[in-house]
């Protein structure tokens, strides 16, 4: 297996820290709002590389972050007149909710910031004793300058970083522009904030993750580094950069053996962003589209790619997979009645005599070239009509984590919402037969063929439709 190791730039054979053990650290949500689709295609791809890699045999150990103390938090909490702990209690429950509703694998571990504030501390203190940080005015500054290897994501020298920051932050306090906070002070806010050697305040962002990584791997795999650190692109840099950069001096060892970063959800060339509100909630999608849409609509792109999101698109996506689904239904029903578990591991065991040996092995072919999900995809369309593999299609997509069992009974609203639209369209086209219009029925009819909709009429009953095969 090889996958796109950011920090060299290059494809890589995948070799783990550990023999047969992999572990990964996913930067997760800032809990002070419902999570968007941008949020949505990170989880994703982060349970497709867990779930590909048990697949493949390892011992897959994933952890996802909580961040729940924040400044964003602290001030939505203020508008809405709740605690911050409150607000982001709230907002975690709704991202679990959205990660179950997506089938979301859970992650092994999902620690929350404000449960390692003490062990933050000890990871100041520890950079300071050996030089790399310093105090100034209750703020701790991590020295940027003792990091020889500071700028190896981003691909640039300090020279270079420290031209572009010097034009847009500027602080007093610190010794050098490129320096960041480990600990900010907000002495007058102790409600909000953490005593600490140096006063009250709040852990810098970058500090959390590299402190709940160390704690983690040092606790359960006595070691100190990752296999794999993934998050967006958008936290390359600076925030895994300082990631590196802290964890690196601290325990002398390299903080991830691999880093990998999707690509962004953009809307009309832009970031999805909520700060400029440009933003569709992953609730919000599921009102309108079922999550294996969602899940397709990630995944139809390869991970490392920019998505753009429309209305359009998604419903496309939603045509796609129903095509897919429309195939291997009666199967699926049959194997339901069976009683056979939808789990990769024990359909790979219920189906063994059936599964086809060379679909799978040109699945993982694709699989295998850093999750080239697109292909993976395509394949099974192209063999989708072949009855004889509809067992194996149906065991891959659930190694692809899709939720095959509640497929049809999830997401019931657009479920009605698309049945009484098509219906009204049915009507009119019904009329425009009885009127004999014919131009206008055919077009209504070319028009639902080509939204992937087959309408089938009966002398004795209302017409019925269904996605197209």
């Amino acid at each position: 297996m090889k996958v796109f190791n950011n920090l060299t730039n290059q494809l890589e054979n995948f070799e783990t820290v550990q023999e047969n053990i992999v572990t990964i650290y996913s930067c997760g949500p800032t809990v002070y709002d419902h999570s968007h689709i941008g949020h949505a295609r990170s989880a994703l791809t982060w349970d497709l590389l867990a779930r590909y890699l048990r697949y493949k045999g390892y011992e897959v150990h994933w952890m996802r972050n909580i961040t729940n103390v924040d400044d964003k938090i602290i001030n939505r909490a203020k508008e809405l007149n709740v605690s911050p702990d409150t607000l982001s209690r709230e907002f975690t429950y709704e991202f679990w909710d959205d990660m179950k509703t997506l089938n979301v694998s859970w992650p092994d571990f999902e620690p929350r910031a404000t449960d390692y504030i003490e062990e933050m501390i000890k990871f100041i203190e520890a950079l300071i004793e050996k030089g790399f940080a310093y105090e100034a005015e209750g703020d701790v500054y991590f020295k940027v300058a003792l990091h020889k290897h500071y700028g190896q994501l981003k691909k640039q020298s300090i020279e270079q970083l420290k031209e572009g920051v010097a034009r847009v932050d500027e602080n007093d306090k610190k010794e050098d522009q490129l320096d960041f906070a480990l600990w900010k002070a907000f002495p007058d806010d102790p409600r909000t904030s953490f005593k600490s050697p140096w006063g009250y305040g709040r852990p810098g962002w970058h500090l959390e993750c590299s402190t709940m990584i160390k704690s983690i791997l040092e606790t359960k795999f006595n070691v100190q580094t990752l296999d794999i650190h993934s998050g967006g692109d958008d936290l390359m840099f600076p925030h895994h950069e300082n990631e590196c950069a802290q964890s690196e001096c601290l325990t002398g060892e390299a903080l991830a053996k691999y880093w990998m970063h999707n690509g962004m959800v953009m809307v009309n060339g832009t970031k999805m962003s909520k700060s400029l509100n440009n933003f569709m909630t992953i609730k919000g999608a599921l009102e309108n589209f079922k999550p294996n849409t969602i899940r397709y609509f990630c995944f139809a792109t390869h991970y490392k790619r920019q998505i753009n999101f429309t209305n359009e698109a998604l419903q496309s996506a939603e045509n796609g997979f129903n095509k897919l689904f429309g195939q291997i239904k009666e199967r699926l029903n049959y194997l339901k009645n069976e009683g056979v578990t939808f789990k990769a591991a024990d359909l790979k065991e219920s189906l063994k005599e059936q599964l086809d040996e060379n679909l799978i092995s040109e699945f993982e072919k694709f699989m295998d070239d850093d999750l080239s999900s697109p292909q993976a995809l395509a394949l099974l369309f192209e063999n989708i009509n072949d009855q004889s593999k509809h067992d194996t299609i149906i065991y891959l997509l659930s190694v692809l984590g899709f939720d095959l069992v509640n497929h049809e009974s999830a997401s019931q609203g657009n479920s009605k919402a698309l049945d009484q639209a098509v219906k009204t369209l049915i009507e009119i086209r019904n009329e425009a037969r009885a009127n004999k219009d014919f131009a206008t029925s055919d077009k209504i009819r070319d028009r639902l063929i080509d939204a992937g909709i087959t309408v089938k009429d009966f002398r004795d009953k209302p017409s019925e439709w269904s996605f197209s095969s």
